[in-house]
């Protein structure tokens, strides 16, 4: 305990004013931040849950939807193992669980973490072959083949993240008048690690967490949007002749695929850009704090980033709905299923027969999808005869009738990786 002593009566009186200024900031933020987080949990349990036995769906089983399954699984992980541990550490001035969990709570913390920014990455090269190399790319992009690289990637990221675990431990140390302690590394939080240790911990997450992934992914849409862009029209000499690839419906599912995609890696960079920031200047102030240098403000912000951040795990199931029209029947298909077997067959009856008929004839191929030849028969003959010209315009208008970290910082500790 901090001893009073030789303190003047002015001293102590500002000291405890401070003290209990904090205390009574910290008690708002151990409810507000937990409860919040509860909101954050909820809403992410059931929506990746919704996610993964929607994409299950034998319609729906290749290579983008098995990445898909990857990211929701990642967000499932992150939100059960990370997410209940951090609020109950905002609420608590003191680290209440064993010692082990908090080695093991920060390695799936930067696992999960990088698992859902290499999927997402992976989801990018994933579209780029669909796009750019349709033909080439079909066996290269099986399931089977998609499983292997998640598998991979998983097991090469669990590998690296090892060190991170072991540089965690319970750090303890002296607040005005209690004792506390948290999990952090130690030796960042007591100011002991050289610079370039501390840095190299804040920066590599920033470069093969953030810039790294996001920098490939960005340079693989860049492509994809170019080739998008400018496919030849139907119709256009151009156009190869009998190619379903190239069609305008087919070329329409690639582009709403690919801007499903596109939305939640923007959303992911837009959620996660403040943490990068604030671990970036963490290491660039060290051995300084960002409380040091800014105070209560400092720490709304580290805070804001961070929840911002883990807000992130419930929001691609939104996105699914909002844009995915396969996505949206699903998720119909499967909350009406369940509120009928929860009420014993009572609820949801006409409603569970009409989605299940919707699902059936959305599943059905369309007569959009046979190959038309109005493009090639037009490319055949710049000067065609009277009677090719209104076959060629019968069948065009037929085709056209028939395509549908921190904890907070507040007790001054080193940053983590939330």
């Amino acid at each position: 305990m901090l001893s009073l002593a030789n303190m003047s009566d002015e001293a102590i009186f500002k000291l405890m004013s401070f003290y209990n200024e904090t205390k009574e900031f910290e008690d708002m933020i151990g409810v507000i931040i937990p409860t919040i987080f509860a909101f954050v949990i909820a809403v992410g349990l059931v929506g990746n849950l919704l996610v993964v036995i929607v994409a299950l769906n034998r319609q729906m089983r290749n290579s983008t939807y098995t990445l898909i399954i990857g990211l929701a699984c990642s967000d499932l992980m992150f939100l059960t193992l990370c997410v209940p541990f951090t609020a109950i550490d905002y609420s608590s001035p003191v680290w209440i669980f064993p010692h082990w969990m908090c080695n093991m709570i920060n390695y799936l913390q930067h696992a999960s973490a990088y698992f859902s920014v290499w999927t997402l990455t992976l989801m990018a090269v994933d579209r780029f072959l669909a796009v750019c190399y349709p033909v080439e790319s079909m066996t290269l992009r099986s399931t089977r083949n998609t499983l292997i690289l998640l598998s991979i990637t998983y097991t090469v990221i669990l590998i690296s993240q090892i060190p991170v675990a072991k540089i965690h431990d319970i750090y303890e140390y002296q607040f005005i008048i209690e004792s506390r302690s948290t999990c952090a590394i130690v030796d960042i939080a007591k100011g002991e690690a050289t610079r370039a240790e501390a840095r190299s911990y804040f920066f590599s997450f920033n470069v093969f967490g953030y810039i790294l992934p996001l920098g490939i992914t960005c340079i693989l849409y860049y492509c994809m949007l170019k080739r998008l862009w400018y496919t030849p029209r139907p119709g256009s000499c151009h156009q190869t002749a009998g190619s379903t690839r190239n069609r305008p419906d087919a070329v329409k599912a690639k582009r709403k695929v690919t801007r499903l995609v596109m939305c939640v890696v923007v959303i992911w960079a837009v959620c996660w850009l403040p943490l990068n920031i604030c671990f970036f200047c963490s290491g660039l102030v060290y051995p300084d704090t960002l409380v040091i240098r800014g105070g209560k403000l400092a720490v709304i912000i580290q805070i804001s980033s961070q929840v911002l951040a883990y807000t992130n795990s419930c929001l691609n199931p939104l996105l699914y709905a909002l844009m995915s029209e396969n996505f949206r029947k699903g998720f119909m298909r499967v909350i009406t299923l369940t509120i009928y077997q929860c009420s014993f067959g009572c609820c949801c009856k006409t409603q569970l027969r009409s989605s299940r008929f919707e699902v059936t004839f959305y599943n059905q191929p369309s007569q959009a999808n046979i190959p038309s030849r109005s493009a090639s028969t037009h490319c055949k003959s710049s000067q065609p005869n009277e009677q090719s010209s209104l076959l060629a315009k019968s069948n065009s208008d037929f085709d056209q009738k028939r395509t549908p970290l921190t904890v907070v910082e507040k007790r001054s500790a080193s940053p983590q990786l939330p």
